[in-house]
C-alpha cells in the first residue's frame, strides 16, 4: 500500500495542495491518507482507475480517471503533483496518455475541472486542447478564499 508514500507527499505539500483541492485538509494521518486512497481505488463509479506518479524513483502525486460514463461517453480525470514534481511535463504527458486510451476505450468527451486560481491545472487542460465551457461561481471556499469552478471540455470522437 502507498499510504506512507502518499501521506508524506501531502505532509510536504499541505499548503499548495490545501490552496485548490478540497479533501486535502483532511487527510492528517496514516488512517485518513489510507481512506484517502480508498476513496478513490473503490469509488465504485464507472470506469475509475487512481495511479500514482512516479517520476525518478520517487512517488511525486496521484492521477486518476474519476469515471467514465458508458451512456454519454464522458470522462472525467483529476490528478495533483507535488511542488517539486511541476513543470516537467508530467501531467501533460499522462493526460495524453490518458486521452488515447479513453479514445480507444470509446469515449466522446473528456472533463476536467479545477479552481479558477489553479493556474497550473487550468495550463494543463488548455495545453491539451480542452476549451473553458463553464463556471460554477463561488463553488469552494478554499485557503480562505472564495473560488469559482471552470469546467473544461475535450472532444474524443
Amino acid at each position: 500500500m502507498d499510504t506512507p508514500d502518499i501521506f508524506q507527499l501531502v505532509e510536504a505539500n499541505r499548503p499548495l495542495l490545501e490552496k485548490y483541492l478540497y479533501w486535502a485538509e483532511g487527510v492528517t494521518d496514516l488512517s485518513t491518507t489510507k481512506k484517502y486512497i480508498e476513496d478513490r481505488v473503490n469509488s465504485g463509479l464507472e470506469g475509475a482507475q487512481w495511479l500514482k506518479f512516479v517520476f525518478e524513483g520517487e512517488t511525486v502525486g496521484v492521477f486518476g480517471i474519476k469515471s467514465v460514463c458508458a451512456s454519454t461517453g464522458e470522462a472525467e480525470v483529476g490528478y495533483w503533483l507535488s511542488q517539486h514534481a511541476q513543470g516537467k511535463g508530467l501531467v501533460t504527458q499522462a493526460m495524453e496518455a490518458v486521452i488515447h486510451l479513453l479514445r480507444e476505450r470509446g469515449a466522446k468527451c473528456l472533463v476536467i475541472t479545477c479552481l479558477e486560481q489553479n493556474k497550473a491545472s487550468i495550463a494543463v487542460a488548455e495545453r491539451v486542447g480542452a476549451s473553458h465551457v463553464e463556471t460554477k461561481p463561488n463553488y469552494l471556499t478554499l485557503d480562505g478564499n472564495l473560488q469559482d469552478l471552470f469546467i473544461y471540455s475535450l472532444a474524443l470522437g
